[in-house]
């Protein structure tokens, strides 16, 4: 779907998803009037069958005005007569009538004539407020043009009438009462939409909040901040979809797709979630696509750790992504927005900018169409307005095989299979692939992330309803490699074209650090997919020949049932006395301990246990005489540790030695199993949890927004103004 149409003169006009399929009002007689416009008489004519309202300037020798380079939404014909103007009806934002204010009460006032508020395109991406004044001093007559507009616009689909808006007033400069009093409240109360505009009061707020909503109150709901505003409404909401469906919410369910949209006023420090699908940052341009309807059926990912959901999320990046956002968070306080070019400069030192060593599972996505082509068209790849793979319909998630059930295939531990479940899944082919190695950035892209310090997006090539997420990995290089590679994405280049970046289409990932103080972190040769897939036909061995063993038995005659069982019998006694003498031997490991000489000089010289000790300790103890091996197999004297027992002074500091020195160990250790591990960045929010799973859901959650124009233009300076010094 593209963004403009063009009339039979070939005069382009903006596509609303707002216009009527059917004109209610087409048995409704035309009106025109001589009303003022810009102090010159025109003859308005509103037509409610053709859903157009036009002027006409009464004076034909009447100069027409120049409107500069902005595309104007008003369309004028060859054939029409000169100096005529035509707006069509679903491009109207609001209609009330003007009144001499001065010393009246709103509503109050002698009439004036109508007002008609509409919006202009100031750029690919930028809408601008317009307001148009018809002046008349009848009343009944301006009644009568702003009543009829007014049910017109009314029975519009999509345009909401009552939102649910949350303000997050700390997000980016603190500007957020400033915008929505001076920009974005006269343009709702203009479209005569209701709205109730709560502050956030903390992180919880919004959960809380979303817990006792009703939907059904509202027809869009909206928030006020950036990224990490936008990702704790987004996931109360998805939540509260499920709660009201009555979706159990675990790992691998199928939700249920969110049918209140969502808006977004962008006032935060990162917008790359608002500028995905408005293609700009700016507050008067969602206000007035929410207020037209217009929405976009994003792809939206699930975040799981321990097999719970987490969050929702569109945008996960971990390793320099991610102490970029620490380091910012540390220093936003004394330095505000500078502290972006602090962060950014202090992960790309050598202490900070590090490989990680990562376990990657994924399950490819289907491959995009041509993909063999060399020639193909970027634009088509690209999320841009009227991308054919992002308007297809959407429809709900089907899969043939879910994830339950292939987690449950190739679980070793589950004992719930017979053999012939195991021999049927060990001949199918996992859908699960590995990638490990060093990676400095690690991320999963549902939507491009198009903002300031990415114009064309961190993935451009990312679309926003395919079903499906693009995973990157930036293998290790060089710090000026990692630098150019950075600085791509603020200019048309590909940063995707060097050769440490691999970019994968992908419908789940499983992913998982590597300790360096656990095991052999570098050692890329082992793969969890092929172990499970071992043990799996390992299984199915062991149950193949416990059916053998089972067989045999019933052969067997009941004489010689009679003698298993009396074997059995002596092999258990066996590891009992086996087990008691590992008792013995830990307790005669105590006594030995409680029979040291400055023990026994620390009590007086005298000990009462210790002969019993030494008996104990002798008849348990391994003795080597000539080279034979001699084991005492006597019973052993139990002794009693406990409030007969007294430690010394110096094994009180022996022990406090021993504590110290272990703390200092497990110091060491952690710090060393630090450098080896990054934080998640969620849509610009900090999560620590480590092992991380994701799912991508296809047009999950509607956003308001008409996507990317495809005249985008893109700035070649970075804002980042570290990375412009850098060569």
């Amino acid at each position: 779907m593209n963004e403009y149409t063009f009339d039979d003169d070939g005069n382009p006009i903006m596509r609303t998803f707002g216009a009527p399929h059917k004109n209610l009002f087409a048995d409704v007689e035309d009106i025109t009037n001589i009303f003022d416009v810009d102090g010159d008489g025109f003859d308005v004519t509103l037509s409610m069958a053709e859903a157009t309202l036009s002027w006409i300037s009464v004076n034909p020798n009447r100069a027409r005005k120049s409107k500069g380079k902005r595309l104007s939404l008003f369309r004028s014909s060859k054939s029409a007569l000169p100096n005529t103007e035509t707006l069509e009806l679903h491009h109207v934002l609001g209609v009330k009538i003007k009144r001499r204010k001065k010393g009246r009460k709103d509503g109050d006032g002698m009439c004036l004539g109508f007002i008609v508020y509409t919006y202009e395109c100031f750029g690919p991406n930028t809408l601008r407020e317009r307001v148009i004044e018809f002046e008349h001093p009848s009343e009944n007559l301006c009644t009568k043009y702003s009543e009829r507009i007014s049910n017109y616009i009314r029975e519009l689909p999509g345009r909401p009438q009552s939102v649910k808006l949350f303000m997050q007033i700390l997000a980016g400069h603190h500007l957020s009462k400033e915008l929505y009093k001076n920009k974005v409240l006269p343009l709702l109360q203009a479209a005569g939409v209701d709205v109730d505009c709560v502050e956030i009061q903390h992180s919880e707020y919004i959960k809380q909040e979303m817990v006792h909503i009703n939907l059904d109150d509202y027809d869009c709901i909206a928030c006020m901040g950036g990224d990490g505003t936008v990702n704790q409404v987004a996931t109360g909401l998805m939540n509260k979809i499920q709660a009201i469906n009555d979706v159990e919410i675990k790992y691998g369910f199928t939700p249920v797709a969110c049918n209140v949209p969502l808006c977004i006023f962008p006032t935060g420090t990162t917008n790359q979630i608002a500028g995905s699908v408005l293609g700009i940052g700016d507050t008067v341009t969602a206000a007035i696509h929410m207020i037209l309807g217009n929405y976009r059926q994003v792809d939206i990912c699930s975040v799981y750790y321990e097999e719970k959901l987490l969050k929702w999320s569109f945008i996960s990046q971990y390793g320099f992504a991610g102490n970029v956002l620490n380091m910012y968070n540390r220093y936003k306080p004394k330095l505000g927005v500078k502290g972006l070019d602090a962060a950014v400069l202090k992960s790309l030192t050598k202490s900070k900018l590090r490989p990680y060593e990562c376990e990657v599972e994924y399950i490819p996505a289907d491959p995009l169409p041509h993909a063999g082509d060399k020639n193909m068209d970027n634009e088509f790849l690209t999320c841009r307005t009227g991308c054919n793979r992002c308007w297809t319909e959407v429809i709900e998630e089907t899969p043939s095989v879910t994830h339950d059930t292939q987690v449950q295939a190739f679980d070793p531990l589950n004992t719930s299979n017979n053999s012939e479940s195991f021999m049927d899944l060990a001949n199918l082919e996992s859908p699960w692939k590995t990638c490990k190695g060093s990676f400095l950035n690690v991320g999963l892209f549902c939507i491009p992330g198009n903002g300031e310090m990415a114009p064309e997006g961190l993935d451009k090539f990312c679309h926003l309803c395919d079903g499906s997420m693009n995973l990157i990995m930036v293998k290790n290089t060089s710090r000026k490699d990692f630098v150019r590679f950075l600085k791509r994405h603020s200019n048309s280049k590909n940063q995707f074209a060097m050769p440490f970046v691999e970019r994968v289409r992908v419908k789940e990932v499983r992913f998982k650090p590597r300790s360096r103080t656990t095991w052999n972190y570098k050692d890329h040769s082992y793969s969890e997919i092929e172990y499970r897939e071992s043990a799996v036909k390992h299984r199915r061995g062991t149950i193949q020949s416990m059916d053998v063993l089972e067989i045999a038995d019933e052969r067997t005659t009941p004489k010689h049932r009679h003698t298993q069982s009396l074997q059995m019998l002596d092999n258990i006694s066996d590891i009992d006395d086996d087990e008691d003498e590992d008792e013995d031997e830990g307790i005669d490991d105590v006594d030995d301990f409680s029979s040291d000489p400055a023990s026994r000089k620390g009590s007086g010289g005298t000990n009462r246990n210790s002969a019993g000790s030494s008996r104990g300790s002798a008849g348990s103890r391994t003795k080597i005489k000539n080279g034979d091996v001699i084991i005492n197999t006597a019973q052993q004297e139990k002794q009693l540790v406990g409030p007969q027992y007294r430690m010394t002074f110096a094994e009180k500091d022996k022990l406090k030695r021993k504590t110290k020195q272990i703390k200092k160990e497990e110091k060491i250790k952690e710090k060393e199993a630090a450098k080896s591990r990054s934080v998640w960045n969620l849509d610009n929010e900090i999560c620590t949890e480590q092992e991380l799973s994701f799912r991508v859901h296809h047009g999950l959650i509607k956003i308001s927004g008409l996507g990317i124009s495809q005249y985008t233009h893109v700035f070649s300076d970075s804002p980042v103004f570290c990375l412009s010094l850098m060569g």
